[in-house]
């Protein structure tokens, strides 16, 4: 299905016309419940339904209520910026799992209304709408019966919308509107390409398709219609899979149809607890270790997968099932979804008695295909990497209070220190010096790889040991011997950096390399002298 020239990942002619084949799009009913976040933060207590209510991370806005958006909030918006906007807004902090324990109700209303339901993320659910209308007369009558039994039976409002393929059946919800078979291509068409992040939302991919968008907008194809009339080919060559992802979806189209062949085994892993579990803690463990087997199993097939099953059974013989659907997530995300459910299932929310205790766990990889197809870029996958870097800093900041955590920020500058600053998460990542700019009397390139949080006092002496000084004229007063009490064997300058000279008080400063013998290897030392005393600035590799 794929060889590797040069370390990067070819899909094959065969494959390619699967992807672009003419295969019809499922039918598929979305319902969508809008502002999802803000609703179960009001739900289960956390904030009171009659105020402005912003739902944020330690970065961004996810979601906001209406009299937030009244009065500009917007999602996306950095939380300062938002907060700026709305001083009476009530700012919350994000939790998928909150999201997910307050969606269940809504999961299983759906799904005893209709069979096949497939989670997308909390406030999102997708079902088969083919036989499901016919049994209620029509597409419109099913719109009506699905928006009626959920305000009856949650109180939430909801948006139904029908159509073919992944991305016109969310567009088509956001819209309250029904598409008529084999009208979902001419209905995306016009969309803005930003909407294609809809379908993918807050997922591994979702980062990739935001910077493909960006992308593609610079060159000029600015709709869903304009990505939907490029040559497969072309956008699989330039693009890789994540242009594949994007112009299925923009085409009405299953984001990924693997070609038809036969699998060696179904692909499920199970768990028999003994004891029974009853402790979210214990069942969360199990959890992520059998997502990681299912993956294991996978991978050594060469294959992936779109939708996972999740089924428990309890002592009393009881059995339960939901499924995900997963494009774009990462295995951290899938273990998140498994673990979302069974602490719906151990709490009680989907008709388990509380103190019911889970005796067997399986997860069933489906809709499994070629990994090819789903590789997140032809060239690399450094996208999924900076996913789980950004998901983890996000989340020490939050248990840090929002202040806790900085990024580097490289600037101009003409000390290694003074080139780099420290950002708080969340804040503009934009020099303060202007790196494109001349800086004579820099330090020179290369800047040492561990500059310490402040610089620490050493004592560099002769071989007679006498501190070694440096002249007006920048020449050092004898032969470097001795950084402590590591023997010196070579050194470079010394460098003078006069910064803002025209200021009352301002320092001289006189940078030295040297490189010392330390431990029986060698190592270089970038020195600062300020004040008649020398620090230690900095250390090579």
């Amino acid at each position: 299905m794929e060889d590797t020239r040069g370390g990067v990942a070819v899909l094959d002619s065969p494959l390619l016309e699967e992807l672009s084949s003419t295969r019809p799009a499922r039918r598929l009913a979305a319902v969508w419940l809008p502002d999802w976040p803000v609703v179960a933060a009001i739900k289960t207590g956390v904030v009171p339904p009659d105020v402005p209510v912003i739902v944020a991370d330690a970065r961004r806005v996810k979601a906001v209520s209406a009299a937030a958006r009244v009065a500009g909030v917007r999602r996306g918006m950095k939380r300062r910026s938002a907060t700026a906007i709305c001083p009476a807004g009530v700012v919350v902090r994000a939790d998928p799992m909150r999201d997910a324990r307050a969606f269940e109700d809504v999961a299983i209303l759906i799904h005893s209304l209709v069979p096949g339901v497939e989670l997308l993320r909390p406030g999102l659910l997708l079902c088969p709408a083919v036989g499901v209308s016919r049994y209620h007369g029509g597409d419109q009558a099913l719109a009506e019966h699905l928006l009626t039994q959920v305000a009856a039976e949650t109180g939430a409002e909801s948006w139904v919308g029908i159509a073919d393929g992944l991305l016109a059946a969310i567009l088509a919800a956001r819209q309250s509107l029904i598409i008529e078979p084999g009208g979902s291509p001419s209905f995306l068409a016009p969309h803005p390409l930003t909407d294609i992040t809809l379908a993918l939302q807050d997922t591994a991919v979702g980062g990739d398709l935001n910077a493909l968008t960006d992308l593609l907008t610079r060159l000029g194809i600015k709709t869903l219609g304009g990505l939907a009339d490029l040559p497969s080919g072309n956008v699989a060559e330039r693009f890789g899979s994540v242009g594949i992802w994007a112009q299925r979806l923009a085409r009405a189209r299953d984001v990924l149809t693997g070609p038809a062949h036969r699998l060696p085994q179904d692909f499920s892993v199970s768990y028999e607890a003994d004891p029974p579990l009853t402790r979210i803690a214990e069942a969360a463990h199990v959890a992520v270790k059998l997502a990681d087997d299912l993956h294991a199993q996978l991978t050594a097939y060469g294959q992936s997968y779109d939708r996972l099953k999740v089924s428990a059974t309890t002592e009393t013989g009881e059995q339960f099932e939901r499924t995900w659907r997963l494009e774009g997530v990462d295995s951290n995300g899938v273990a998140d979804r498994v673990r979302w459910q069974l602490e719906n299932w151990l709490t009680g929310r989907s008709g388990l008695l509380p103190d019911g205790a889970l005796t067997c766990l399986t997860l069933e990889a489906e809709e499994v295909h070629p990994a090819s197809v789903g590789s997140a870029c032809l060239w690399g996958n450094n996208g999924h990497g900076m996913a789980r870097a950004v998901r983890g800093a996000e989340r020490i900041n939050t248990l840090l209070g929002g202040h806790g955590v900085y990024q580097p920020v490289i600037q101009g500058g003409r000390t290694p220190r003074g080139r780099i600053r420290l950002v708080e998460w969340g804040d503009d990542t934009v020099p303060l010096q202007p790196v494109d700019r001349p800086w004579p009397g820099a330090v020179p390139d290369p800047a040492p790889s561990l500059i310490p949080v402040q610089p620490q006092p050493v004592a560099l002496t002769d071989a007679q040991g006498n501190n070694i000084r440096v002249s007006p004229n920048f020449e050092l007063s004898s032969r470097p011997a001795l950084l402590d009490k590591a023997a010196v064997r070579g050194w470079a300058g010394p460098w003078p950096v006069f910064a803002k000279w025209w200021v009352a008080g301002s320092k001289r400063l006189v940078y030295l390399q040297v490189q010392i013998e330390l431990d029986q290897r060698k190592q270089t030392a970038l020195l600062v002298r300020e004040a008649d005393e020398w620090r230690l600035e900095g250390i090579y590799d």
